[in-house]
């Protein structure tokens, strides 16, 4: 860095490979002259050599602007689309417009010429040659000169004069020139520069290499942030991934938590204590994403997902409670299985809650007036004004949010440039160009001066570090895999030697670029995955033999919540033991016979649910949601035999062949009326099928029992237990020879060896059996195929398939000394004891594996971030869930 930094000091100017040496040698500069106790001194020209080149072109007064590359990219995707639609359609026009600029781009810059004879070509090369010739025609119509004739414009004007170029300019950083930069170097040395080319020939001893294999990508994260964490603070840390787009989520998260722990805290001041060269596309930032969401709704009906992302976002709502008003909303547009929704939906549900309209008023009324097409500059003051209008009320920014609002007011400047390039469009088309302008643009918020750097193979040319980390130095990445574009012929790309066209090629770079990694610290710890995308990787076979290979643990952890556990900080808190049920509160509890079931499963569960409140927020789905399709079986069940009322009736259906046109009426009846839009009613009528079919084959089952009369269907009952009302609808009540059977219908996986315990998972016909004289309660397994009675039963052949409880080998595990009486006792007493442990207050987290001990109630509960229990290790059971019930099952 001496070299370059005097060279600077006598005049020079620096053109660097890219924006981060030229960040370094400016602040190496600045750190110099203040050391030498200079007070003030011109700030040095050091640029990456494109801003370079635009800078000596600016200098000449030039007769045509520059295409920008936004303007280039819109070009070249309209040209796309339109001759798109002349042939098949593209199955992905962006992509192939992104892919086919590229080589376009990689032609002018090699000076290649595609062959005049077509059939050397593919038809990918052969489509790229005639889009090329329409955007140099459209390029020369619209006055522009294109970005990649850049080095070509300026070595003209250095030839004829028209400029001057510096007496002096170190090029620094290059492990490569492409032939359009050697060009250029040819020019300006032509024209009198004197190049300087640094750091030339690196004699540099290489630094001491350690290879450590590790389980996974994560892993080398975690132990890179640890090993930093031991390294004196005064150092300087490179870490290099050479693929670095692969690696930069893991290395954010994991470097966070271990070097900055306190920034995963909400709402903490946080401090940046390493910078990444690689950022994220704009419309990856939420709060620019939050600005698109709102510019893509319309007036018509728009995915739920769509306008739930808009109204939940944080920068939407202007206070908690407006807030929680548009969450209630979502919830209940979410519980109803919508799919779409509209603004006019969201401002009947406000002012039918009484809550203020004006802001969706305001937004439905800016866009009733932008149903024309207009210019893209008139669309982005449209927007702009949208969004003032609607967006950000009375929300308070940090400075990185800040830095993401001044880019969305960039993105917006640009959009406003396309008017000669795209023409007219609508809004739909205005907002959908926005979108994609902020998926092509790269932004990075600006970060302070960091010790630590994270950075790509090519990021880190000119670059010297204290100690540097190696990250996914496996043999897949070091060197790459060839990656030729499809648009250019795979013989061309090889015979021009382009990037990613061949393995030597790439052999070559990863030889050259590694060389200069290795002599740029003297100490380098290289890692790699032992185990990637299911697949066993070893080390890069280029560092093979140059170093140990060392697996130990390099330190512990410096997360907040390790050291909180290890030290033993945690903040004490004494949970009351009980949290009883007073008068006042026993008489607003409702969720039925729910209640008991949530306590046995976790009293914690049912004191969130049922009293707390507690409810998940359900999730879409396409066509009829498992809640509802258990309510229409549930339906069609209750018509079938309020219809047929007896085995006498289920018999003579059967006999005059009339079973099928009773279970084709009461299918009918169920599914009437259910909205499965956006689906045909093509669904309708194949689940309407399916109903039909698992009815006939429930009839079967029914047949083979003995007479019987259907007392009640869809019974609605009342009990108080221990001062607890709990209300509950019974499936069906039986009159078989003066005992009542009861019957709950289920369509999943169904167990009675639970009801043995004094915890049962699924207690409701437990509860049942208390409502009258009770002779038998089942479960009926509505299952295709698998259709069955499972329950116990006083006496032999009251259900098919259900033995007499004297016979029942539940009874002889677990009630050898009782008689069906005594197991009615014994199960009100299950049930008042449950009744009695949540009103009295129990509210332990206390998940119940079941008899079996596989049962796992964590798995599907809606309140576990709130109990934390998956914090203190793996939940028990093996994943069995409960099944899904009807919409008012147990209320």
């Amino acid at each position: 860095m001496k070299t370059i930094l005097g060279f600077i000091k006598n005049g020079a100017i620096a053109v660097t490979v890219n924006n981060r040496l030229a960040r370094r040698v400016s602040r190496a500069y600045d750190s110099l002259m203040k050391n030498e106790g200079a007070k003030a001194w011109e700030t040095p020209l050091v640029l990456p050599l494109s801003s370079f080149a635009a800078r000596l072109r600016e200098e000449s007064r030039p007769d045509k602007p520059l295409l920008s590359g936004t303007r280039a990219g819109a070009l070249w995707g309209r040209i796309v689309e339109e001759d798109g639609l002349k042939g098949p359609a593209l199955l992905n026009p962006e992509g192939v417009a992104s892919t086919s600029f590229e080589a376009y781009s990689l032609l002018k810059e090699y000076g290649i010429r595609l062959p005049a004879d077509d059939i050397y070509l593919t038809d990918e090369a052969r489509a790229l040659k005639r889009w090329a010739a329409i955007y140099d025609a459209e390029v020369e119509r619209l006055g522009f000169i294109e970005a990649s004739s850049l080095f070509d414009e300026v070595m003209k004007f250095l030839r004829t004069g028209r400029v001057k170029p510096p007496e002096r300019i170190v090029i620094a950083g290059f492990d490569e020139f492409t032939p359009a930069e050697s060009r250029l170097m040819a020019a300006l040395k032509g024209a009198g520069s004197d190049l300087v080319f640094w750091p030339g020939d690196d004699t540099s001893p290489k630094g001491a290499v350690t290879i450590r294999p590790m389980e996974d990508e994560e892993s080398e994260a975690i132990e890179a942030a640890r090993w930093i964490r031991r390294l004196p603070e005064d150092s300087t840390v490179g870490v290099i991934a050479p693929d670095l787009r692969k690696y930069r989520g893991v290395i954010v998260r994991e470097f966070a938590a271990e070097l900055n722990p306190p920034s995963v805290l909400p709402g903490s001041e946080v401090h940046e204590v390493f910078n990444i060269s690689l950022g994220l596309p704009l419309y990856n930032d939420p709060l620019v994403k939050s600005a698109l969401d709102v510019l893509s709704i319309g007036l018509k009906d728009e995915d739920l997902y769509k306008l739930s992302s808009v109204i939940l976002s944080p920068y939407f709502a202007s206070s908690m409670e407006e807030r929680l008003s548009f969450a209630s909303i979502d919830a209940a547009l979410k519980k109803e299985n919508r799919l779409k929704a509209s603004l006019f939906d969201l401002r009947t549900r406000l002012e039918r809650g009484g809550r203020p309209t004006a802001r969706v008023e305001r937004w439905i009324t800016a866009l009733r007036s932008h149903q024309s097409k207009d210019r893209p500059s008139k669309w982005a003051l449209l927007f702009g004004s949208q969004l003032k209008e609607t967006w950000l009320k009375g929300v308070k920014l940090s400075s990185a949010e800040h830095q993401s609002l001044e880019a969305l007011n960039k993105l917006l400047e640009e959009l406003s440039t396309l008017d000669e390039v795209l023409g007219q469009m609508t809004f739909k088309e205005a907002a959908s160009r926005l979108k994609r302008l902020a998926s092509a643009t790269i932004h990075q918020g600006e970060v302070p001066d960091c010790r630590v750097e994270v950075m790509g193979l090519l990021e880190s040319a000119g670059l010297k570090f204290d100690h540097i980390w190696l990250m996914g130095a496996d043999e897949f990445s070091l060197p790459k895999a060839p990656a030729p574009n499809p648009f250019i012929p795979l013989f061309i790309q090889k015979e021009h030697n382009l990037p990613l066209s061949s393995h030597e090629r790439e052999l070559e770079f990863a030889r050259r670029t590694l060389e200069r990694v290795l002599r740029s610290a003297p100490f380098i710890q290289a890692s790699f995955p032992k185990v990637m995308d299911d697949k066993e990787c070893d080390v890069s076979p280029l560092l093979k033999g140059l170093g140990e290979a060392d697996g130990s643990v390099i330190a512990s952890s410096a997360r907040l919540k390790d050291i909180v556990r290890s030290t033993g900080g945690a903040e004490a808190y004494e949970d009351p033991e009980l949290i009883p049920v007073d008068n006042a509160e026993l008489e607003t509890l409702s969720g039925g016979t729910a209640v008991i079931k949530d306590h046995s499963i976790c009293p914690f569960r049912a004191f969130a649910v049922h009293r707390l409140k507690a409810a998940e927020v359900p999730e879409t789905e396409l066509g009829i949601a498992p809640m509802k399709r258990g309510s229409i079986l549930h339906e069609a069940m209750r018509a079938f035999w309020e219809r047929l009322k007896s085995s006498d009736g289920l018999k003579t259906a059967i006999d005059k062949r009339e079973l099928e046109q009773v279970v084709r009426e009461v299918s009918l009846e169920a599914i009437k009326g259910v909205d499965v839009a956006p689906l045909s009613e093509k669904f309708l009528d194949m689940e309407r099928q399916r109903l039909e079919a698992l009815l006939l084959d429930w009839a079967k089952v029914e047949a083979k029992r003995p007479a019987f009369r259907v007392k009640a269907v869809e019974q609605e009952t009342e009990f108080v237990l221990s001062g607890l009302k709990l209300k509950g609808r019974i499936d069906r009540i039986d009159d078989s020879g003066g005992d009542d059977v009861v019957v709950d219908y289920k369509t999943g996986t169904v167990n009675k060896s639970d009801w043995a315990t004094t915890r049962p998972l699924d207690p409701q016909l437990l509860i049942y059996s208390m409502a009258g004289r009770c002779g038998a309660v089942a479960f009926a397994r509505l299952l295709p195929g698998e259709c069955r009675f499972v329950g116990v039963s006083s006496s032999d052949n009251i259900l098919p398939g259900v033995k007499g409880f004297d016979k029942d080998s539940l009874r002889a595990k677990a009630w050898p000394d009782k008689d069906w009486e005594g197991l009615m006792e014994f199960w009100k007493t299950v049930i008042e004891d449950l009744a009695r442990g949540f009103v009295s207050g129990v509210v332990a987290v206390d998940p119940n594996p079941g008899a079996n001990g596989k049962a796992d109630p964590c798995k599907r509960c809606e309140v576990s971030a709130l109990c934390r229990i998956a914090e203190f290790g793996p939940p028990r059971g093996n994943g069995e869930e409960n099944d899904v019930e009807g919409e008012n099952d147990g209320e």
